[in-house]
């Protein structure tokens, strides 16, 4: 992907990731795991539409919001991910605090050129992929910053005119359309590549006259430029229950920090799609977001275009 300080904003005004909204089974738990082992920063202050959850915080006005549930599905296998970028000091430092927690790190790489090689992911207690990338221009005490999260769809094609369309994101990668795609997934199906879990998949084949039955395949992706950070849209490889059609508010949720002007936009363009929202809502003064409009896109995903409030800035 594009480097992480390279900008895009949408027509909107959808400036980067504003925060992620996690499932764990046990909130306070998983917050230790996150301060102590990632290197976020606790944070005292309540999150609106995130009842019993842990609130950390990480660069740039970036949140993390850890919600108890007991429903989780398993995730591992998926191409779900959520990636922060960091000084090489600092993951290296997190690659001993995971030793010590008996974490297992994985080096499995991904599709984009950016992420071919140094892969670094771990899984948290409850089985979300955390990915670290290593920057040598990123603050060396500083916390770290959201660059990217994964989320999954059963139809990529109206994800992608979904979030190119109606939120105005700009498509920067794409896998699965070239003959190149393919050939990489033969490389991973002859164990000449170690490639991340949902970005590969063995197909079988509906005729009977070869025989070898699987085929390998490049499991299909875009990337989405979103201010400084990045949204990424796979094919999911496996069925998951969807949260009630109507829901417009949920877990997990991908949070997209926008300007207040382009929540307005958003609003008008979503009624002008007839696409289902909620908002915008005002939020208590004080808190990191001070307005948000809560949407599901075209996969079941739970999105939030919020605007920065004053514990933010």
């Amino acid at each position: 992907m594009p480097d992480a300080g390279s900008r895009a904003e949408s027509d909107l005004g959808l400036r980067g990731l504003s925060h992620l909204v996690i499932q764990v089974s046990d909130a306070g738990r998983a917050a230790a795991f996150y301060a102590e082992v990632l290197g976020l920063e606790r944070s005292t202050l309540p999150w609106p539409e995130a009842e019993g959850a842990a609130v950390l915080a990480a660069d740039g006005g970036q949140h993390v919001i850890l919600v108890p549930s007991e429903a989780q599905p398993d995730l591992r296998e998926t191409g779900v991910h959520h990636a922060f970028v960091l000084a090489p000091g600092a993951r290296d430092k997190v690659a001993r605090r995971l030793g010590a927690h008996g974490a297992d790190i994985f080096t499995y790489s991904e599709d984009p050129p950016e992420e071919s090689k140094d892969g670094f992911y771990f899984f948290d207690p409850d089985g979300n992929r955390i990915q670290l990338i290593a920057r040598a221009d990123t603050d060396a005490g500083g916390a770290p910053v959201l660059h990217h999260t994964a989320i999954q769809v059963a139809d990529i094609l109206w994800a992608e005119q979904f979030y190119a369309e109606v939120l105005g994101l700009t498509p920067v990668h794409r896998v699965g359309w070239a003959t190149a795609d393919y050939a990489r997934a033969q490389a991973w199906a002859d164990g000449k590549e170690d490639m991340a879990p949902g970005t590969r998949r063995m197909d079988k084949r509906y005729s009977s006259i070869v025989n070898n039955r699987l085929v390998p395949r490049v499991n299909m992706q875009v990337y989405f430029a979103c201010g400084a950070g990045r949204l990424a849209v796979y094919l999911a490889n496996q069925h998951f229950q969807e949260s009630p059609e109507e829901a417009t508010t949920g877990v997990p949720r991908t949070g997209l920090r926008v300007s207040p002007a382009g929540l307005a936009r958003a609003a008008e363009r979503l009624n002008t799609a007839g696409w289902r929202f909620e908002g915008p809502v005002s939020h208590d003064p004080g808190l990191p977001i001070a307005a948000s409009i809560y949407l599901r896109d075209p996969g079941g995903n739970f999105i939030e275009l919020a605007t920065a409030g004053d514990a933010a800035r």
